[in-house]
C-alpha cells in the first residue's frame, strides 16, 4: 500500500529533515566556571587525565527557552535574526506527506503555488496616499497580490513605510472580499520575507485582520474549505496562535465520528499544530474511528495521526487499536520513513499498556534488522521504546549504543542524556562499546557543548547523575554540576553564595524563604552519592549542609502510615514484609522502617544481629537519627552487624526478568558501601503466595544477603503469625 500511496521523494525528505543538524554556536562560551579553588584542590591545580573539564571560564546566562543560533540576517532590515537551531522538522515532514498524496491536493497548498496573475503581466502605477480610499476592495486586494508576487524575484520589507498605506487599505477592505479573494490574499501574505517578529506593525495588522475575517466566516464553509484555509495559516507559521485554527479544531472536533479517512488524518495534523485536542472530544470515539479507517490509510498517514496524538499529549486507550498499529508498523518497516516511524514509536511508548508488554518485545525483535538504516533520531526512540514498561532488549540496546558511541559528537545534548538514561535504567554496560560512558563524559567536556548545556542545564545534570548511578564518577563534571552557575540556572535565578573551607568549596542559601523545587531531585541525589561513594581525593564543589538538608527534606519520601486503603501497593507490600520479618526476628523491637538513604524515596527495613547472627534490639541512638539524616551503621566494626532489607516492588525489576533496574542496583551498592548487609525481597516471588511460601521467600532472601542465622526462624514465625490470624478471626466473630 505504501509503495502506491507514498512518493519515494517523501521518504528521502523525511529522513533528511529528521537527521539534519546544524553546528553549535561557538561565540566565546567555552566551559563552565569551576575555578576559584585553592591551588591544591586539583592536585596542585592540575586535573587528572580523566577529569579534564576546563577550569578557566564560566557559563553565560542567556535567555531560557529554545536553543537558538545566529543563522541569517533579515533581508529587509539588515539586523541579525535568531532562529531555532533544531527546527521543528516533524511538522514539515507531516505536511510533505499530505502534499504527496492525491487525496489531499485540494485541501493543502505548496509554498511555491502563486495566487492570481504574475506581476509581469500588469504594470504597477504608483498610487498616492489619498487615492487608496477611491480604490475598490478588489483593486486593493489585486494590488497586494501583485506586489506580493514581486517578492519572489525582488524581496521587499513588508514593514517599509511605502507599503503601510497598502496594508492599511487592505485591512479595511477584507470584509468586502469574497471567499476566493480572501484566500488569495492570505496566500499572498506568505510570499513576503519573514519579519523580525509576528508583532511588527504592518504584519500584525494584516494577519490579525485576516484571522478575524476567516474566523467570522468559518461557520458557512464546508470541511474542504476549512482545511484549505487552515493550511494557508500553516504556510504562514501562525497555526499555533491564530484564532482560526483554534475555532476550526473545536468546530470539527464534534464531527470526528463521521470524518472520512483523509479528513481524520488532516484534522489531527492541525490539532497537532495547536498542541490541543478539545476536552469535549470523546477520545474513545476518535480511537474507534481510527480503528475503522486504519486499513484504508498508509503507514505515513499513521505517522501523521501519531504525531497529532503525541503532540497533544493524548495517548491511546483502545488496546485493539494499539495492536493494529503495531502490526501495521511491523508490516511496513521496509518502506516507512524515519520521521513517521519516529512519531509512531513515540506514541506507542506511551500507549501500550502493561498487559500488552509482549507487543513491545515483538516490535523490538522486528525492528532489530532495520536498525542499520535508521537515523539517530529514530534509533533513540527505539532505545526508549521499552522504558516505560521496563521491557529490555539487550541486542537492540547494544547496537544502538555502539552507533551512538561512533556518532557522539553529532548528537544533541538531549539525545546523549536520553541514551544515557536508557543504559542507566537497564544497568547496561554495552558489550560492544563498554567505553560509551567515558565517551559521554568526554563529549560533555567539549567547549563547543557549553552553549547547549547553558540552555539545557537539567540535561547536563541528569547525564552526570546517570553516570554516577552506573558507578562512573567523573569528578570535574560532578563539580561542574554542583557549581554556583549551574545551580542558579536550575533554580531559575535563586541567589546562592559560595565559601571555601581548606579543602572543599560549599554553596549556601542566601534566602531561606525561596522554594528550591526547580533545582530538581538530581542535585540532592548527586550530593548524597558523593557523600557515600565519592572518590576520596575529590576536591570539587559540594552543597552546604543547610542547602543539602533543605533539598533532602523537599524530596524525602514518606513512611507508610494510615489505613490500608490509603496506601500504595508498594507501601502495603512493605508493611506486610515488615510484619513477617518481625515474626522471624522475634518481635517488632528488632527492626524499623526508615530511609537509610535519604535521597531514595522508598524506605528500607533495618535490623541488627550480633556476630553469631542472633537478632539484637536496635540501638536507641539509631531511632533518634533525624528522618533526613544518612543512616550509617552505628558502633564499632564487629560489635553489631547491620542489615538493610530492600522490598523490591513491581517497578524494581526489568520486565520478565530477575534483574534489578539501574537505580535499585545503585541503592544496593550504596547500602553495602555504608556497611550494611543487603537483602532484596523480589515481589514476583513473594506476592500472591500463601503464608508458608511467603516466609520461605523471606528465608531464602535473608540467607543470600543478611547476617541473620535463619535456622528455625521460618517455623517459629509461621506459628506466631498463624496464631495471630486465628485470634483475629475469633475476635471478628
Amino acid at each position: 500500500m505504501c509503495a502506491q500511496r507514498l512518493w519515494p521523494t517523501v521518504q528521502a525528505l523525511g529522513r533528511g529533515l529528521v537527521s539534519g543538524r546544524s553546528e553549535i554556536i561557538q561565540q566565546g562560551v567555552k566551559a563552565y566556571n569551576v575555578q576559584n579553588f585553592n591551588s591544591g584542590h586539583f592536585n596542585q591545580g592540575h586535573p587528572t587525565s580523566h577529569d579534564r573539564f576546563p577550569l578557566s571560564q564560566r557559563i553565560i546566562h542567556t535567555s531560557r527557552g529554545s536553543f537558538n543560533k545566529v543563522v541569517t540576517r533579515s533581508v529587509h532590515s539588515g539586523t541579525v535574526l535568531l532562529v531555532k537551531e533544531f527546527t521543528d522538522t516533524e511538522n514539515e515532514h507531516a505536511h510533505a506527506v499530505l502534499r504527496s498524496l492525491p487525496a489531499y491536493q485540494s485541501t493543502t497548498v505548496a509554498r511555491e503555488e502563486a495566487p492570481g496573475s504574475s506581476f509581469y503581466q500588469q504594470h504597477l502605477f504608483p498610487i498616492a496616499d489619498n487615492e487608496w480610499t477611491r480604490c475598490s476592495a478588489e483593486e486593493v486586494a489585486t494590488r497586494f497580490i501583485i506586489t506580493s508576487q514581486e517578492c519572489r524575484y525582488r524581496p521587499m520589507d513588508l514593514e517599509d513605510r511605502k507599503h503601510s498605506r497598502l496594508c492599511s487599505a487592505l485591512v479595511s477592505s477584507l470584509a468586502q472580499l469574497d471567499d476566493n479573494q480572501l484566500l488569495k490574499v492570505l496566500s499572498a501574505l506568505s510570499l513576503w520575507p519573514p519579519t523580525s517578529a509576528t508583532t511588527t506593525p504592518n504584519f500584525v495588522a494584516l494577519w490579525n485582520a485576516l484571522d478575524q475575517t476567516c474566523t467570522e466566516r468559518i461557520n458557512r464553509w464546508d470541511m474542504t474549505r476549512m482545511f484549505l484555509v487552515a493550511d494557508h495559516w500553516y504556510a504562514l507559521k501562525l497555526s499555533r496562535i491564530s484564532m482560526y485554527n483554534v475555532r476550526m479544531t473545536k468546530l470539527l472536533g464534534r464531527k470526528v465520528s463521521s470524518m472520512g479517512p483523509t479528513q481524520l488524518v488532516q484534522y489531527l495534523f492541525y490539532a497537532n499544530l495547536s498542541r490541543k485536542l478539545e476536552p469535549f472530544i470523546i477520545k474513545k470515539d476518535i480511537e474507534k474511528r481510527i480503528t475503522e479507517v486504519l486499513p484504508q490509510i498508509s503507514i505515513e498517514e499513521i505517522g501523521v495521526i501519531a504525531m497529532g496524538f503525541f503532540k497533544t499529549q493524548t495517548f491511546l486507550k483502545n488496546e485493539k487499536l494499539v495492536e493494529a498499529i503495531v502490526k501495521k508498523t511491523q508490516e511496513n518497516l521496509e518502506c516507512v520513513s524515519d520521521a513517521s516511524l519516529c512519531a509512531i514509536l513515540k506514541l506507542l511508548r506511551k500507549s501500550i499498556p502493561v498487559t500488552q508488554w509482549k507487543l513491545l518485545e515483538d516490535l523490538l525483535d522486528t525492528l532489530m534488522p532495520q536498525l542499520p538504516r535508521l537515523n539517530n533520531m529514530v534509533l533513540l526512540q527505539v532505545a526508549l521504546l521499552g522504558n516505560d514498561l521496563l521491557v529490555y532488549h539487550p541486542q537492540v540496546i547494544d547496537i544502538i549504543a555502539s552507533r551512538f558511541a561512533m556518532d557522539m559528537s553529532s548528537l544533541r545534548l538531549k539525545d546523549i542524556e536520553r541514551i544515557t538514561f536508557a543504559l542507566m535504567l537497564y544497568n547496561c554496560v554495552p558489550p560492544s562499546r563498554p567505553d560509551i560512558f567515558a565517551l559521554v563524559a568526554e563529549e560533555l567536556r567539549k567547549p563547543e557543548r557549553m552553549m547547549e548545556i547553558n540552555h539545557y542545564p537539567k540535561c547536563f545534570v541528569s547525564c552526570v547523575v546517570y553516570l554516577v548511578t552506573l558507578g562512573f564518577f567523573p569528578q570535574d563534571l560532578i563539580s561542574a554540576a554542583l557549581q554556583p552557575s549551574m545551580l542558579k540556572l536550575l533554580s531559575k535565578g535563586a541567589k546562592l553564595t559560595r565559601f571555601c573551607s581548606s579543602s572543599v568549596c560549599f554553596l549556601s542559601l542566601e534566602s531561606v524563604s525561596r522554594h528550591y523545587s526547580d533545582m530538581g531531585r538530581e542535585v540532592s541525589e548527586l550530593e548524597w552519592a558523593m557523600e557515600i561513594e565519592g572518590p576520596p581525593n575529590y576536591r570539587g564543589y559540594r552543597l552546604n549542609p543547610d542547602l543539602r538538608e533543605k533539598l533532602t527534606k523537599d524530596y524525602l519520601g514518606k513512611l507508610p502510615v494510615g489505613p490500608s486503603k490509603s496506601l500504595t501497593h508498594q507501601e502495603r507490600l512493605l508493611l506486610e514484609v515488615k510484619e513477617k520479618l518481625a515474626a522471624m526476628l522475634g518481635g517488632h523491637e528488632f527492626l524499623t522502617i526508615t530511609h537509610s538513604l535519604p535521597h531514595i524515596q522508598t524506605p528500607d527495613l533495618v535490623f541488627c544481629t550480633d556476630s553469631e547472627g542472633i537478632p539484637v534490639v536496635l540501638p536507641q541512638e539509631y531511632h533518634d537519627l533525624p528522618p533526613s539524616a544518612l543512616k550509617r551503621p552505628l558502633g564499632r566494626p564487629g560489635e553489631l552487624r547491620w542489615n538493610a532489607v530492600i522490598v523490591a516492588g513491581r517497578n524494581s525489576f526489568i520486565r520478565n526478568t530477575e534483574e534489578l533496574r539501574g537505580n535499585v542496583h545503585m541503592r544496593r551498592r550504596q547500602l553495602s558501601t555504608l556497611g550494611y548487609y543487603v537483602s532484596v525481597i523480589p515481589f514476583m516471588e513473594y506476592n500472591k503466595k500463601n503464608l508458608r511460601m511467603k516466609l520461605s521467600c523471606l528465608d531464602r532472601s535473608l540467607k543470600d544477603g543478611s547476617s541473620l542465622r535463619t535456622d528455625g526462624c521460618m517455623e517459629s514465625a509461621w506459628v506466631t503469625l498463624k496464631a495471630g490470624a486465628e485470634r483475629q478471626e475469633e475476635a471478628a466473630l
